[in-house]
């Protein structure tokens, strides 16, 4: 069974995600609004995750990609939300993905006109899935449908999943560049400290 493929998880520990964030995007918007669109890389600690899942590359272990949306409420501070998602996917298997959540608050000043130096502290709430279709044959419908005329025999797709939550915590430091006032690049690195719990993982068929 699949589930028996996932005892690597009371080997996890508090430490599973450090993360190094280094991000190149897209930032639009108005002077106090800021969208950021874009791609990091990161790594974690997923060795055992890896070896339960398989086939993993370079986008499924270390590629985060990135939605962060903010505001300027003060003249060197913004608060809003910001999204960072990583997938590992194997066709007519299991599927796992990543959310890392968090309520930013950053604080900016400027060098120069178009240079930004900024310092970014967040409170996180993340989570984990990991899902698998199982496709097996349904003696009943294949029944049912053999009345009508039927005799093949039919396959049903079904879906299983495990999931679990926690709190984490994120800070990183960045220069920005902006190209013109709704346009700019943006670098930046930092770490994550996560504070996962084992026994959070539930099970849903």
């Amino acid at each position: 069974m699949w589930i028996d493929k996932l005892k690597f998880m009371p080997r996890m520990n508090q430490k599973l995600f450090p993360l190094i964030l280094v991000f190149v995007a897209a930032v639009s918007g108005q002077p106090k609004l800021h969208v950021q669109l874009g791609g990091g890389y990161y790594q974690p600690t997923l060795t055992a995750l890896n070896t339960a899942l398989g086939d993993s590359s370079f986008f499924s272990n270390n590629v985060l990609l990135n939605f962060t949306a903010t505001y300027q409420v003060y003249y060197n501070t913004r608060i809003g939300f910001g999204n960072w998602n990583s997938f590992h996917s194997i066709e007519d298997s299991f599927n796992r993905r990543f959310i890392y959540r968090a309520l930013i608050v950053e604080t900016f000043f400027f060098q120069r006109n178009s240079i930004e130096f900024n310092f970014l502290l967040a409170p996180m709430w993340n989570s984990c899935k990991i899902s698998m279709d199982i496709e097996n044959e349904n003696e009943d419908w294949s029944n049912l449908l053999s009345s009508f005329g039927d005799s093949a025999s039919y396959s049903f797709k079904s879906n299983t999943a495990m999931s679990t939550s926690w709190f984490g915590f994120t800070s990183s430091i960045g220069i920005r560049y902006y190209l013109k006032s709704s346009l700019g690049l943006d670098l930046r690195i930092g770490f994550t400290s996560n504070f996962y719990d084992k026994t959070k993982w539930k099970y849903g068929g």
